[in-house]
C-alpha cells in the first residue's frame, strides 16, 4: 500500500481518502516500514500509525511462518499485527497474505485494485 501511495496509484488514494473521511484507524507495522523506506516520502507514514515490532509480535509473526512455505517474516508481521485487532489488510500482492491469514481469526485481505 505503501509503494502504491508512493507511486499515486489512484486505488490507493481512494483508499486513503475514504479511510481519512471515515476516521479508520490505519496501523503500519513497523516491518513494512523498514522495508519500504528509502529516505523519501516521509509523509505517507503519518497516514497511520506504526506500530513497533514487539517480542510479542515477532513470536506470533514467527509462529506463522512456522505454518507456512515460501512466506516472508514482513509479510507474517503484517497479518499477526492485524490479527491483534480484527483488521482488514489491503495488498498488491495478496497471496502469501493470504496464506498466513489462513491461520488466524478476524484478517481479511484484499487486493487494491
Amino acid at each position: 500500500m505503501l509503494v502504491a501511495l508512493e507511486r499515486r496509484h489512484a486505488g490507493a488514494l481512494a483508499l486513503l481518502r475514504a479511510c481519512r473521511l471515515s476516521r479508520a484507524s490505519i496501523t503500519i507495522p513497523a516491518a513494512v516500514v523498514a522495508e519500504w523506506w528509502r529516505g523519501t516520502h516521509r509523509a505517507l507514514l503519518e497516514s497511520g500509525r506504526v506500530e513497533a515490532l514487539t517480542p510479542k509480535l515477532a513470536e506470533r509473526a514467527g509462529e506463522l511462518l512456522a505454518s507456512t512455505d515460501g512466506s516472508n517474516a514482513v509479510g507474517a508481521t503484517v497479518v499477526a499485527s492485524a490479527a491483534l485487532r480484527g483488521d482488514l489488510v489491503v495488498t498488491g500482492d495478496e497471496h502469501d497474505l493470504r496464506e498466513l491469514a489462513e491461520f488466524v481469526s478476524g484478517v481479511t485481505v484484499e487486493r487494491l485494485r
